[in-house]
């Protein structure tokens, strides 16, 4: 059985992400943690700042235990692609 986690949204709209990025001879890919526990993987994205600090020091882990530089970007450009509505139609 799948259980959803399915709390009230706190944001009334996300406008802007940041995300940690790490970079090395042949690009660059988007960095991950172990954020809830051993054995996970949730990419280091944040919609707000606060979320966005509390991910530094685990950016800083990620870069001195991969060797590779970390960057913070922020992305701030939102185009809506697509809404999935809860019975799997699309509208675009």
């Amino acid at each position: 059985m799948t259980f959803v986690h399915n709390p009230p949204n706190e944001q009334l709209r996300i406008d802007e992400v940041w995300l940690f990025i790490s970079v090395d001879e042949t690009g660059e890919g988007v960095c991950a943690g172990p954020l809830m526990g051993p054995g996970t993987l949730v990419p280091l994205i944040a919609a707000d700042q606060a979320r966005m600090e509390s991910l530094i020091p685990v950016a800083r882990q990620i870069a001195r235990a991969s060797g590779k530089p970390v960057k913070l970007i922020k992305m701030s450009a939102r185009t809506e692609l697509m809404t999935i509505a809860p019975f799997g139609s699309r509208t675009q």
